[in-house]
């Protein structure tokens, strides 16, 4: 049996829906469930419609996974499920066990970049250090019952500046092992730094100096940071040979600019967004709903209660989640049962702060902006209030977060209910803030769905037509004027400067002082 590709070599992944991976091949399988696996919910549950098995197949329940692997031996195994990253292992471990299979036989990794997960659709609804806690207990699980599994494999980005995506990934693994310190023994945390891995994208030579550099530094910083006795490793560092477009590291770079990338992205508040955008939604098959309630009809109530009470009670102590997590799988356990017990028994994630992210306009540029917001408050009884709120699944930040703080920096006062909003919650939020402005955030289409059913909540609630801005965040074919109602303002957040937004927002403030809406 062979273990993790070692830096000398390339690793291909494939794409099991392009090429269905043989036993015999080296070629890794991508476990990549839909976007409401990846984030917790069943295909059943609101915020999944229209969403279910559209750019994955749907996980809830090990019946599930069974159906897509029907082989006992699928070869290596990639999984990139974002929030459930913890989930998929351990019913893909059940599965290998009620198959009579060793589980030590599992090859692969998974790609757990908890970190990016945040940022990301998918992100858990709990807090990233819980999330970095989770990690660190697949990470050190994984080191003693899976030993060819890796239980952190980071992915560095092909977009935007090599280094800066390095520093990313490098963050990430520390950010792991950090937190696997604060849960193991210092030889077990040697243990657990084994269990990551980095993957380039790309193979060139200039790819192999810049991977060389990363592992050196890499070795460094764990010293540095916990101590002696971390071996130095050939195999931390992997490169994607089967890359359609890999990215480019035009100039050579040091160990040391490596560093100081790195000190930058550790003190920045929110990291980069990522530009992961669902496809428009697909109908979902009507006998999905009735499978998964045949499944929890027949399943044994008493024994998902069970290892549901134990799941949440290792939450709550801090204990290793994956030995109970493979308990709920084999019970029947759904992947939104599972993801809503630790939801309940784990920190909250944080509120979106505008005032940390930096500010990219100079405000001085924007006298005459922030001169249209204060005419526009006179004769307010409180500041200019905007409500901005993100319907549907997508849990990324809302889109123009810069505009957000100009906005904040011009004296309007921001209320965030939160991601994942339905119409109800939405409904509730204006009642509970009145705000002046209603700001939808549409990152996909099911958004811009659930924004439309959202205005029309509104209005049967009574409260008639708030003026109300959408800032869209993807690409806007999905989102036309004619879908909303007229007096809706559409503006794409990545195309229109600080100045014109707040003008926009003094402008429908003054038109709901006149009496316009």
């Amino acid at each position: 049996m062979s273990g993790p590709t070692p830096a000398n070599r390339t690793i291909a992944m494939t794409d099991h829906r392009r090429q269905p991976p043989r036993p015999s091949d080296a070629a890794v399988l991508t476990l990549r469930p839909d976007l409401p696996s990846r984030a917790g919910f069943d295909s059943d549950h609101p915020l999944a419609k229209g969403m279910a098995a559209v750019d994955g197949p749907a996980l809830s329940h090990l019946g599930d996974l069974a159906a897509l692997l029907p082989n006992g031996d699928a070869g290596p195994v990639e999984i990139m499920s974002d929030a459930t990253g913890p989930w998929m292992l351990a019913m893909l471990v059940a599965l290998t066990e009620i198959r009579g299979v060793a589980r030590e036989t599992l090859r692969g990794a998974l790609c757990n970049d908890v970190i990016a997960s945040a940022q990301s659709p998918a992100a858990p609804r709990w807090s990233t250090a819980a999330a970095l806690d989770l990690g660190a207990d697949t990470l050190s699980w994984t080191r003693r019952v899976l030993p060819d599994l890796r239980g952190a494999r980071l992915h560095v980005s092909s977009q935007g500046d090599p280094v800066t995506a390095m520093a990313m990934a490098l963050r990430s693994g520390l950010a792991l092992l950090a937190a696997s310190s604060r849960r193991e023994k210092p030889e077990h945390l040697r243990a657990a730094a084994q269990g990551v891995e980095f993957v380039m994208p790309g193979d060139s030579a200039q790819h192999r100096a810049a991977g060389a550099i990363l592992a050196a530094l890499w070795h460094d910083l764990l010293v540095e940071r916990h101590g002696p006795d971390f071996a130095r490793r050939d195999d931390l560092v992997l490169y994607r040979s089967d890359a359609v477009a890999p990215a480019r590291i035009e100039n050579a770079f040091s160990a040391a600019e490596l560093r100081e990338a790195l000190e930058r992205v550790e003190r920045e508040a929110i990291c980069h967004s990522l530009a992961d955008t669902p496809p428009p939604p697909a109908a979902v098959p009507e006998d999905r709903t009735e499978a998964l309630a045949r499944w929890r009809r027949e399943r044994d109530g008493n024994a998902v209660q069970k290892s549901l009470l134990a799941l949440r009670e290792a939450a709550k102590r801090g204990i290793n989640i994956m030995g109970p997590s493979v308990a709920c799988a084999k019970a029947g356990v759904t992947t939104g049962e599972w993801a809503r017990v630790l939801a309940d028994a784990l920190p909250a994630a944080e509120p979106l702060l505008v005032h940390e992210i930096p500010a990219v306009t100079n405000l001085g540029d924007l006298d005459d902006a922030c001169a249209s917001i204060e005419q526009a408050a006179r004769g307010l009884a409180r500041p200019v209030t905007v409500l901005v709120v993100r319907p549907g699944l997508d849990a990324r930040p809302p889109a123009g977060l810069p505009l957000l703080r100009a906005a904040q920096d011009c004296g309007v006062e921001l209320r965030d209910p939160g991601p994942r909003r339905l119409p109800a919650d939405i409904a509730a939020a204006v009642s509970r803030d009145r705000p002046h402005v209603l700001i939808f955030a549409i990152h996909s289409s099911q958004s811009v769905e659930m924004a439309i059913e959202s205005i029309d909540a509104l209005r049967q609630a009574g409260f008639g037509m708030i003026p109300t801005l959408c800032l869209l965040g993807f690409d806007c074919k999905y989102a036309t004027q004619g879908e909303f109602p007229t007096e809706v303002h559409l503006r794409a957040a990545g195309e229109i400067s600080a100045q014109t937004f707040l003008n926009d927002l003094a402008e429908l403030v003054t038109l709901r002082n006149s009496g316009t809406y």
